[in-house]
């Protein structure tokens, strides 16, 4: 009852409160049947257990000392007395988790009849028991004693590796059933895996890498098994996917699902009954036990309090809203072949059905039709991935990704909004909402509405091109970007209105930039569509000098979308071509490219070169021996080794300065052979140095096959120059050295090869063979030999650069021998390097690293040199001419690519 002020004490009776009664309706669904998914987060996951394993192995190597200690901490931290104590316990919780955790979460998935779940759990243990046996197994026979280390433990007097193959078991078990956050069962066992795991390094049964090593074995057995097996999706389909699109504030009556999954013959019929309500609400919800009209008995004394509800709780419940009675049964009457076939004949459809999202066509109680598109969970990492990709690889995009699916979904309603807003033509957003691990974006149905790729060239007039560009302006205007405009994106209605859609990835508050990027990518979308000269004509109709003067520098592949990189056959020429027409219409417009890009893929390639240097370094290379030798050398000669060293590279660069068909700046062609000693860490000798030449003379506008005959003819005069020297050298001096010859059983080992090589190149078949694979090089050096022989000038420059480079090499081998004091001949110093350098060179290792430091030492050893003696004589020099070059290769190898030599 309520009293009011001056109605002379009379009472009225208050006003009930209105019942929301929402209608049962039946709903006809044609969808995909799916039960089971692969997330991509699990792949990912995997990936990263795999690069866990190895980290936690490179730490076992690189930071013994750490990891031993850490672990001695661990067990220090609970004295020998205690852990004396805590052994019967310990040992008995081990054994209890080690047989009842598995059992108890296979029992689970039985009693839930999950039948599949508990198979598949019960093969990942297995299969992660024998990966862990396997691991061990690799450790035990085939892994160094540095990996070892730090995975072993002393039980009962022996060493032994510790790795406990019934943890990864375990772990595989627990991740193959499913996510811990979805199940209390599953948390708790975690918990007591890791307790377990932890009193065992307490108990010295293992090591912190050891326990991390199995869990990590386990988890990517588990993730593996998940990823291949798929698992069971918590996606809003069916009765759910009917209960979220009446929360948005549908009555629906027709659900019919449009991306390319769906097809003829996987689409199925059901019919959903369902009385949930229309609209966001909040209901009520008694506790239970207490009818929802017991107003006077949740006050009688003695009463028991109904217990909190939980946030989860509250999600729970609002997500089985008006469950009681909803159901879904297939409809055998419906031909879902024919509704699609209707559907898709109707030449209604607005939605970009090329999307990683699910998209469905809806028609509610009033024969409405409204556009639905589902963002999963399951699907959202790969949408994360994407925008951290474009963040990290291009500049100016500062967009942070939606961590969350909840937070993509309130970026796309604000999106959506702020169109609406700013007066840009784009479907009206009807409503959104959650349901499980999805959420539900309803836009407006464009009745007609055809994508622009898809009208005749007859029907992009100058309006409609126009139309476009004043949408995009209108939307500039009010600081909005798109970024990500292509032909997808762009609707036009019956009435020959244009609409823009898909504005899920953009910005409101949007930079210069990202302004830019949409005016080039439209400019671009259209130029692939009408032609340069149109597009061009239709955007000087519309915006001003400045905005057509600053697309220029963004025109560029890296600032398209796929969508239109695809579509243009010759994109380079296109985008030369827009920038040229600018110019002419616009003078005074920069067209020189923006950059975009953080890195490029040359940039990859460069670093992943230099850590491939760095880590052969480190595996090749003993610090131990390299300090020893330079401690013992003459400081004297090993300067003067190392500036014998850098002659070799003005040597090599007149070589190939001299051999080119263009004209090659000294400095420059220098500099090309000093970045090449990066590459040579990384590939076999002669190999990196020549690629790297002919990437060179290719950015020097020499053709392919002219500069491979260059490369050749360069390394074909080197060779034959060695010869030359040699037998100078001989001849000069008198005496062919005092090396000892090679002994019978060597000489005619040598004849009797040569012999086998004479009679098999008599047989026709071989010898043509032989001719097919040596001909086409013959025939692209012989024209450079004949050029070069006609240019006296060139051939002098060519055989002196040569030479230079031969002296330097054979010169600071001398120094470096003579560093340790000892001295050889000229004859059998030149003879000792380079026969073991050229012996050392046939080894297909990384730039000879090994073979000829062996073969440099043994060719000292055979001269007379101590072995001692000769050992420090071929660290030294391969330290000055190889190893200690990096740096400098490194700082010319960056210097040239930002000039774009190479």
């Amino acid at each position: 009852m309520s009293l009011h002020p001056g109605d002379g004490g009379a009472t009225m009776p208050a006003t009930a409160p209105v019942e929301d009664v929402p209608p049962r309706r039946e709903v006809l669904l044609v969808d995909a049947p799916q039960t089971r998914v692969r997330r991509p987060g699990d792949l990912l996951a995997l990936v990263a257990s795999l690069l866990g394993i190895g980290f936690v192995l490179v730490l076992a190597v690189y930071a013994h000392a750490t990891t031993q200690g850490v672990t001695e901490d661990v067990q220090s931290a609970v004295a020998n007395v205690l852990r004396q104590v805590l052994l019967i316990p310990v040992t008995v919780l081990e054994g209890l988790v080690s047989f009842f955790v598995p059992l108890v979460v296979l029992v689970d998935r039985v009693v839930r009849r999950s039948w599949r779940s508990a198979l598949e759990a019960l093969a990942t243990g297995v299969a992660a028991v024998l990966l862990a046996v396997g691991a061990l197994w690799l450790l035990d026979t085939v892994a160094p004693a540095s990996l070892t280390q730090g995975l072993t433990i002393t039980s009962e007097g022996d060493t032994v590796i510790g790795l406990n193959v019934y943890a990864a078991g375990i772990a595989g078990v627990l991740t193959a059933v499913g996510d811990r956050s979805h199940s209390r069962m599953l948390k708790w066992s975690w918990n007591l895996l890791w307790i377990v795991l932890a009193l065992s390094v307490v108990q010295g049964d293992q090591t912190l890498p050891g326990a991390f090593v199995a869990v990590l074995l386990g988890r990517a057995a588990g993730l593996a098994m998940r990823y291949a097996s798929g698992v069971a999706h918590e996606r809003a389909t069916g009765v759910h996917l009917v209960r979220g699109l009446r929360r948005a504030g549908l009555d629906p009556v027709k659900v019919v699902r449009m991306d390319p999954v769906l097809t003829g013959t996987h689409a199925q019929a059901w019919t959903v009954t369902t009385s949930s309500p229309i609209g966001y609400t909040e209901r009520l919800r008694e506790p239970s036990g207490v009818a929802a009209d017991d107003d006077v008995g949740r006050h009688r004394p003695g009463a028991v309090p109904p217990e909190p509800a939980t946030p989860a709780d509250l999600l729970a419940a609002v997500d089985q809203e008006g469950s009681t009675g909803d159901t879904i049964v297939p409809d055998p009457l419906t031909d879902p072949g024919q509704i699609l076939q209707e559907v898709s004949s109707s030449a209604v459809l607005t939605l970009d059905v090329e999307s990683a999202h699910r998209l469905y066509a809806i028609w509610d109680a009033e024969g409405l039709r409204h556009d639905v598109t589902v963002l999963d969970g399951d699907r959202h990492v790969v949408g994360v991935l994407a925008s951290m990709w474009e963040s990290i690889r291009l500049r100016g995009i500062d967009r942070r990704p939606a961590t969350t699916l909840r937070e993509a979904a309130n970026r796309a309603a604000l999106m959506a909004f702020a169109t609406q807003a700013a007066g840009v033509r784009t479907p009206e957003l009807v409503g959104i909402t959650e349901s499980r691990d999805s959420v539900l974006i309803v836009h407006e149905h464009v009745p007609g509405a055809r994508r622009l790729d898809e009208l005749a060239p007859d029907e992009l007039d100058d309006d409609l091109l126009e139309q476009i560009w004043a949408q995009l302006r209108a939307a500039h205007a009010k600081g909005l970007a798109h970024r990500d405009l292509s032909a997808d994106a762009v609707l036009v209605d019956r009435a020959g209105l244009v609409r823009i859609i898909s504005w899920e990835n953009g910005e409101i508050v949007s930079s210069e930039l990202s302004r830019r990027i949409d005016l080039a990518q439209l400019l671009a979308m259209l130029a692939v569509l009408v032609g340069t000269e149109r597009a061009l004509a239709s955007a000087a109709r519309v915006l001003t000098r400045d905005q057509l003067a600053s697309m220029a520098p963004l025109l560029q592949p890296v600032a398209l979308p796929a969508t239109t990189r695809a579509a243009a056959s010759n994109l380079k020429d296109l985008l030369a071509t827009l920038r040229e027409e600018l110019v002419e219409l616009i003078p005074r417009a920069d067209v020189a490219p923006l950059q975009l890009n953080r890195f490029s893929v040359r940039t990859v390639v460069t670093l992943t070169v230099a850590v491939v240097a760095v880590w052969a370094l480190l595996s090749w290379l003993n610090i131990e021996e390299v300090t020893a030798a330079v401690a013992a050398a003459n400081p004297v000669w090993i300067f003067v080794a190392f500036g014998m060293g850098l002659l070799t590279y003005v040597g090599s660069a007149m070589g190939l300065a001299a051999f080119a068909p263009e004209r090659l700046g000294l400095w420059r062609t220098t500099l090309v052979q000093v970045a090449a000693s990066v590459v040579s860490l990384v590939a076999p000798a002669g190999i990196g140095p020549a690629a790297l030449n002919l990437r060179f003379l290719n950015k020097a506008r020499i053709s392919t096959p002219l500069a491979v005959a260059t490369v050749g003819l360069v390394q074909l005069s080197q060779f034959i120059t060695t010869v030359l020297l040699l037998a100078a050298v001989a001849l000069l001096t008198g005496s062919a050295g005092t090396l000892s010859a090679p002994s019978g059983s060597v000489i005619l080992a040598v004849a009797m090869v040569l012999v086998t090589i004479v009679v098999v190149l008599l047989v026709p078949a071989v010898r043509a063979w032989v001719w097919e694979k040596v001909a086409p090089t013959l025939q692209q050096v012989w024209p450079r030999v004949v050029w070069v022989v006609s240019n006296p000038r060139r051939l002098v420059m060519g055989i002196a650069g040569n030479l230079i480079m031969t002296a330097g090499y054979v010169a600071a081998f001398g120094a470096s021998l003579a560093a340790f004091g000892y001295t050889l001949p000229l004859t059998n110093l030149a003879i000792t390097y380079l026969a073991s350098n050229s012996i050392g060179a046939v080894v297909p290792s990384p730039g000879g690293i090994g073979p000829v430091e062996a073969a440099l030492t043994a060719g000292l050893t055979l001269a007379g040199i101590p072995a001692a003696t000769a050992v420090s004589v071929a660290i030294l020099f391969r330290l000055l001419t190889f190893w200690g070059r990096v740096p400098l290769g490194w700082a010319a190898l960056r210097y040239l690519q930002h000039k774009d030599a190479l």
